[in-house]
C-alpha cells in the first residue's frame, strides 16, 4: 500500500500517465514544479499564498475582498503559478515564465496536456489571466 501512487503522491509523469486516464488537475509552480490541486486548484493556491506572504487565512480573505469577481486569478498573480487541467489553464497577471512554459511542454508531448499552448512562446504574455480551452 506504501508505494500507491495517488494525487497526494509527488507528481511524476510516468507514474501519472499509468495511474490516471484523462485526469490532469495541477498547479505549475513558480520554479516549474507540479502539485496535484488538492483538495482543489483554489484551496492548494490559496495555502501557497499564505505561505509565501506569511499571512493567515483570515488575513487572506480580508486583502480579497476588492477580488471576489477574480479571486483565482489573484491568487494565481500572488503566487506566481498556472491552474492546469486535462485540456485548459489559468495564469495569473504574471502570465508564465521559462521554467512553467517548459514544463507545460513536457505535459503535452506525454499527452497529458491536450489544451491549446500560448500562441508565441517566445511572448509569454499571451498566457496572462486568460483561459485556455482544447
Amino acid at each position: 500500500m506504501g508505494n500507491t501512487y495517488t494525487v497526494y503522491s509527488d507528481f511524476d509523469i510516468q507514474k501519472h500517465k499509468k495511474t490516471f486516464i484523462n485526469y490532469l488537475e495541477v498547479l505549475i509552480l513558480e520554479d516549474g514544479s507540479i502539485k496535484y490541486a488538492v483538495p482543489s486548484h483554489q484551496m492548494l493556491a490559496e495555502e501557497l499564498c499564505i505561505t509565501k506572504l506569511n499571512i493567515t487565512r483570515d488575513e487572506l480573505y480580508l486583502m480579497t475582498l476588492n477580488h471576489l469577481g477574480d479571486y483565482m486569478e489573484w491568487l494565481l498573480t500572488q503566487t506566481n503559478s498556472i491552474a492546469l487541467w486535462s485540456d485548459g489553464y489559468i495564469a495569473g497577471d504574471n502570465g508564465a515564465n521559462a521554467k512553467q512554459l517548459a514544463t507545460l511542454r513536457k505535459l503535452k508531448m506525454n499527452g497529458l496536456y491536450k489544451g491549446k499552448m500560448p500562441l508565441n512562446n517566445k511572448n509569454i504574455d499571451v498566457f496572462k489571466g486568460v483561459v485556455y480551452g482544447a
